[in-house]
């Protein structure tokens, strides 16, 4: 019985991945998709409308692509330019994209945030992209690239369950896992604001904190320096009064907490 239960899985997982996946297509001649269903015993799903096929993974993609675009906004748009496309439809058919489709960063649950509402892993896709755009990098202007580090860390913050708070500057204090502190050779931000344009950016060093408290703001270099060194947890002992100042404005931004794993777990109050 536990054979047949895993069977089952194991084929619904390959019907998702020959609708997604270009490279598990039905039609391409001793590809994935036909060597794993003769090596299964299910050939028959080898007879399929091509025309209705096509159309519903172009569905598919569109509908991974408007989720992308509802948090990569300036992103998704600039990208489009910088691969010269002027609609979703080529979009989604550029060489880019088809690597995204098929690429295990999309495929693996790993790379996604547990949902807030405690759905498990695998529903959000941007967590996907940014590290399938990681990979790319050296393929993309860099400004782009951090542009969309900076637009995931907006949506992280606002979709990841923060630590919880802590008011206390004694002990050992850790970066909230909700928040970001980063570094850009460009002021992307003024992008996302609207007063700056992405390809008229000079390099300029900018460091920025992303709270869960849905606030981004500017730092200094020394506001950076400091925070970055509480990644892996960092003891406040012999603090000057500048530092306790930082470290009191991170603690009010959520920036910092007092334990790492410890997340709150009644977040969301459900009314009845």
């Amino acid at each position: 019985m536990s054979t047949s239960i895993k069977h089952e899985i194991a084929l619904q997982d390959l019907l998702v991945k020959m609708s997604i996946d270009p490279k598990w297509g039905p039609d391409i001649k001793g590809g994935k998709f036909q060597q794993t269903v003769k090596k299964i015993g299910k050939e028959e799903l080898l007879h399929v409308n091509l025309h209705a096929f096509y159309s519903e993974r172009k569905g598919r993609w569109l509908q991974i692509l408007a989720h992308l675009t509802t948090i990569f906004s300036n992103g998704i748009s600039l990208l489009s330019d910088e691969l010269n496309t002027s609609n979703d439809n080529e979009l989604i058919e550029t060489s880019l994209f088809n690597e995204f489709f098929s690429s295990p960063f999309l495929w693996n649950i790993e790379f996604s945030i547990p949902h807030p509402l405690g759905y498990g892993k695998g529903i959000e896709k941007a967590t996907a992209f940014i590290y399938f755009l990681r990979s790319q990098k050296e393929m993309l202007p860099l400004k782009l690239v951090e542009l969309f580090e900076l637009e995931y860390a907006i949506f992280k913050a606002s979709y990841k369950l923060p630590s919880k708070n802590t008011s206390l500057i004694e002990g050992t204090l850790y970066k909230n896992t909700s928040a970001t502190i980063i570094k850009t050779n460009y002021d992307v931000l003024s992008v996302i604001e609207g007063s700056e344009e992405l390809h008229t950016l000079l390099p300029r060093e900018s460091f920025y904190i992303i709270s869960p408290l849905n606030k981004t703001y500017r730092i200094n270099v020394d506001y950076f320096t400091l925070l970055s060194s509480f990644e892996e947890g960092y003891t406040t002992d012999n603090l000057n009064d500048s530092e306790r100042n930082i470290i009191s404005s991170a603690l009010k931004l959520r920036i910092l907490c007092s334990n790492a794993l410890d997340i709150d777990e009644q977040l969301i109050t459900h009314k009845h």
